[in-house]
């Protein structure tokens, strides 16, 4: 089992470098840093936005736009390891609520037929609206704050957490309950004994996804209405535009990527390792 972790681990850190090194390749083919960024402008860029030392970073880059989009972006505070903390602490919230509203009701429609047949056709059509449309409306209620820009992260947390915990109560194999309550198992001593258990790979499974979710949500909520995070950090550095032009700093933005793809797949990460540790049971049943 070690040795395919380590495996698993070497091929991972191999495709990332291939990955780097493709991409540093293309970029100097291609040749031009306003659109295809080389690896020095990025970890120049890296480094202003890690530091706050605008003069250090991308030099020529921003002197070719006429633009220093960096030293905008560092005047008005924005950092990457401060657009990381505010992406990451709503990405949070929005799993803590709204995957505990979702597994909640999930459960209830799995395991309550009457709650289903009545929950579900409301479900499907607010589940079809999507998330960042209800940004305007909640402003109406919330103002612009901060909650304003958690409640669609919430909701989208919500509605995926739903379907796979709803779908994993009702499909527990009949047996199983059936053969507790031979062993007069009733209620509660049912609900946490059987079906808790039984749902729980697909309730972290869903929730694993969800995660995908919450993170897309809150980039995309952070790019409309807020003046943080990475989806704030992406935008301040890709468009600064005026009535005769639209520059782009491309090393900006793609450094805003990548914190977001490695935030992202570190807690996708923490997610597994948390789910292997509460289902140990099932490491028997893996292949590797």
């Amino acid at each position: 089992m070690k040795s395919s972790g380590g495996r698993r681990a070497a091929l991972g850190l191999l495709s990332v470098a291939a990955l780097v090194g493709g991409y540093g390749l293309a970029a100097q083919v291609y040749g031009q840093p306003e659109i295809l960024p080389t690896l020095g402008a990025l970890l120049g860029a890296f480094h202003g936005l890690l530091t706050g030392q605008a003069a250090v970073a991308g030099a020529g880059l921003h002197a070719h736009h006429g633009l220093d989009h960096l030293s905008g972006l560092i005047k008005e505070g924005v950092t990457l390891q401060g657009a990381l903390l505010a992406s990451t602490a709503r990405v949070l919230v929005g799993m803590v609520v709204g995957g505990l509203l979702g597994i909640l009701t999930g459960l209830w429609m799995g395991w309550n037929r009457a709650a289903a047949e009545y929950l579900h056709p409301v479900y499907v059509l607010f589940r079809s609206v999507p998330p960042l449309a209800l940004i305007a409306y909640v402003m109406l209620w919330l103002g612009h704050a901060e909650a304003h820009l958690l409640v669609p992260i919430v909701y989208a947390v919500f509605t995926t957490a739903v379907i796979p915990t709803y779908h994993g109560a009702r499909d527990v194999a009949d047996i199983y309950v059936k053969a507790a309550r031979a062993l007069g198992a009733r209620g509660r001593l049912l609900f946490w004994r059987v079906l808790v258990p039984a749902v729980a790979p697909s309730v972290l499974s869903g929730l694993r996804y969800a995660l995908l979710i919450a993170w897309m949500t809150t980039v995309g909520v952070e790019m409309l209405m807020a003046n943080n995070g990475l989806g704030h950090l992406i935008v301040g550095g890709g468009l600064w535009s005026s009535r005769l032009q639209v520059a782009v700093d491309p090393a900006v933005v793609m450094v805003g990527i990548v914190g977001l793809a490695t935030a992202g797949a570190a807690m996708d990460a923490a997610a597994r390792v948390l789910g292997d540790r509460l289902m140990g049971w099932r490491k028997a049943a893996r292949r590797w």
